[in-house]
């Protein structure tokens, strides 16, 4: 280990540059979409190849009084708010998935923890690492071992710290599928779901579409599982148990045999190390001292020796054991986090982010109204400069009577007024979807029992079973048919001019 800390102390420099690199690319990562804002911004304030400067050579003007230009750079800025701070309805859909999926209440591994978790693993794997440089490194230099033994310590890390997280999420993943198994075995309801064979159409945006199914099924219809809906062999836990036994068995029978090879390289040259003592024991035992004199101080020393080398075993091998059972805990550590923090959810992380850790859904508004603000004023800035570019290109072009009435109303025209135009746009295309859909569903559900009502009308023999009915059965009978009606009528679904006449009343626009 002296040679590893004089190594660290030698290249302190380069793995201090190291270290802050690793750690900036981890946050640009985190705050990627942020980091992205910023050059896109950049990207459009360049003087001479700036996106503003091409943006404004183009003065096509659109049926709805924009210039093609403005819509291009005012979509470009609304994915950013899209991306970086989705809409208090989409919070609402999120905590809903969420909840469905029962993973409510799980965070996400942060950056810090990531990086604890490594650099633990990593500095546990770096004293086997070093002896295995001298296996992997055959002939190197010293110096060379100690570099190729922080290469194989990091390897070794990365791949356990992917491996141990990959086995939690399995394992919880697995939980949740044998909880869908239970709930349903234990449903004794008539029209019980069947597992298998189903369609799955639920999405983090259409997130309603199963509030009346089964617990259960939320669950199934948010997780990916097999053909027959059960946990399955757990292969990531396998591979990393494979793993984690294999290098501490591997670490431990390496360290003991470099311990080994150590111990018989000092006794061979105790062996050999000339004898500088002139009165020594052997000395006059060579010389024929009698060995009733020489015998019981030989056996002394043997036993002597012995016993120190026993002990030096003992300590060395209850050193290896300890170090490989730290190294296991370590690793049932990172399962156990993976476990914690994994999702199994199809969509749950992308919910996860959305969310993040505000209590309620008017902390979320104020931040995203701040976020949207922030990104707003940052693309209207950019947005003027092109009104202003575009007004000098029309003019030195020529402007006609369509040009002289969308520049004189430029000012009109803002961010927030498109971005608000586009998030109405989608929410009517989403509503009128989920209206189709909903319509095609109960049109198929009344289409059989129209067609038996139809076919059971000739019947001579029905009308004969009629006939014969008790005053009970046939009120029975008639109270199932009512029953039928209202059900069909409480299923009537809004067609899409019914929806739009409807709008247009709440909008305030009119017949």
């Amino acid at each position: 280990m002296d040679e590893l800390y004089a190594f660290l102390l030698l290249y302190r420099a380069i793995i201090g540059a190291a270290v802050l690199t690793a750690i900036f690319v981890i946050l640009v990562i985190a705050w990627w979409d942020e980091v992205k804002l910023f050059f896109k911004s950049a990207l459009y304030s360049l003087p001479l190849i700036g996106k503003t400067r091409r943006l404004s050579k183009d003065i096509s003007v659109r049926r709805d009084g924009w210039f093609a230009s403005e819509r291009t750079l005012c979509d470009d800025f609304a994915g950013d708010i899209r991306r970086i701070a989705a809409d208090p309805e989409m919070y609402d859909r999120s905590k809903s998935y969420l909840g469905k999926v029962q993973e409510l209440g799980r965070n996400e591994l942060g950056i810090l923890m990531r990086v604890l978790l490594i650099a633990m693993v990593f500095v546990e794997a770096l004293g086997f690492a070093y002896v295995l440089a001298g296996y992997t490194l055959p002939g190197a230099s010293e110096q060379l071992q100690v570099q190729g033994s922080f290469f194989i310590a990091f390897l070794i890390s990365c791949v356990l710290v992917f491996l141990t997280h990959q086995s939690g999420q399995e394992l919880h993943k697995r939980g949740l599928i044998k909880k869908i198994r239970t709930w349903w075995i234990h449903d004794n309801a008539e029209d019980r779901p069947n597992l298998l064979g189903r369609t799955n159409k639920v999405t983090l945006e259409n997130d309603q579409v199963d509030d009346n199914d089964p617990a259960y099924m939320q669950i199934l219809h948010r997780v990916d599982t097999n053909a027959h809906v059960t946990p399955g062999a757990p292969m990531w836990t396998i591979i990393a148990a494979i793993a984690i036994i294999g290098v501490a068995i591997g670490a431990t029978y390496v360290r003991y045999e470099t311990y080994q090879q150590e111990k018989t390289a000092e006794t061979i040259g105790a062996n050999t190390s000339p004898n500088n003592s002139l009165f020594s024991l052997e000395g006059l035992a060579s010389e024929g001292l009698p060995d009733v004199l020489t015998e019981p101080q030989t056996e002394a020393n043997n036993q002597a020796h012995n016993e120190q080398e026993g002990a030096r075993d003992a300590a060395n091998l209850t050193t290896y054991a300890i170090l490989a059972t730290l190294f296991i805990l370590i690793q049932i550590m990172g399962i156990g986090i993976g476990y914690k923090t994994g999702f199994a959810g199809k969509e749950s992380s992308t919910a996860r982010r959305i969310i993040r850790n505000f209590p309620s859904r008017t902390s979320y508004e104020a931040w995203y109204e701040r976020k949207r603000d922030a990104i707003a004023r940052v693309a209207q800035k950019h947005l003027s400069n092109l009104q202003a570019r575009l007004t000098e290109n029309a003019t030195s072009n020529g402007v006609d009577k369509t040009h002289r009435e969308v520049i004189q109303h430029s000012a009109d025209r803002t961010f927030i007024e498109h971005y608000e135009q586009t998030e109405i746009k989608a929410e009517q295309s989403r509503q009128n979807s989920e209206a189709r859909k909903l319509s095609r569903t109960v049109e198929s559900k009344l289409q059989p029992s129209e067609s038996i009502k139809t076919t059971s009308a000739p019947d001579p023999v029905n009308q004969g079973k009629t006939a014969a009915e008790s005053p009970e059965e046939m009120e029975a009978r008639i109270r199932r048919e009512l029953l039928a009606e209202k059900e069909a009528k409480e299923k009537h679904v809004e067609t899409e001019d019914e929806m739009r006449e409807r709008m247009r009343k709440e909008l305030g626009l009119g017949s």
